[in-house]
């Protein structure tokens, strides 16, 4: 019986943490990100967007728990912050340096549950994600 009833706890332990596991470095298009698409002769400072600056692995160090503090420490203040659901929404607009296309910015979500902390992070773009999982 306590074999069983171990097994059983283990097996919901791992499962939670899976879940958790899989939740940073999300790509969701659908999350309310800011779309911009003026005509060409409306194109003026408003719809330029430009990201600050960072590495790849200054965004690696944000991990599930993380506190608003070590996020800002890390990537500065966000250019939005906002309400979803209970949870609080940071956005980031951020530069990479590619081998490829020279400079990329991305959209970044973080997102801070009712604890204020990391719950979740999200990226718009699938290359950005590939790019701080290491995958390109």
């Amino acid at each position: 019986m306590l074999k069983t009833v171990s097994i059983a706890v283990l097996a919901s332990v791992l499962s939670v943490g899976s879940a958790y596991a899989g939740m940073l470095n999300e790509h969701n298009p659908n999350m309310r990100f800011e779309s911009v698409s003026p005509a060409l002769p409306e194109l003026n400072e408003r719809f330029v967007r430009n990201g600050k600056s960072v590495s790849v692995g200054l965004v690696r160090q944000i991990e599930l728990g993380a506190t608003p503090e070590q996020v800002s420490s890390l990537l500065g203040q966000p250019v939005r912050v906002t309400n979803r659901g209970g949870a609080q929404v940071w956005d980031y607009n951020l530069q990479f340096k590619t081998a490829e296309d020279g400079d990329i910015v991305c959209q970044y979500k973080v997102l801070f549950a009712g604890a204020r902390q990391v719950d979740e992070t999200v990226w718009r773009r699938p290359q950005c994600r590939e790019l701080v999982l290491g995958h390109n």
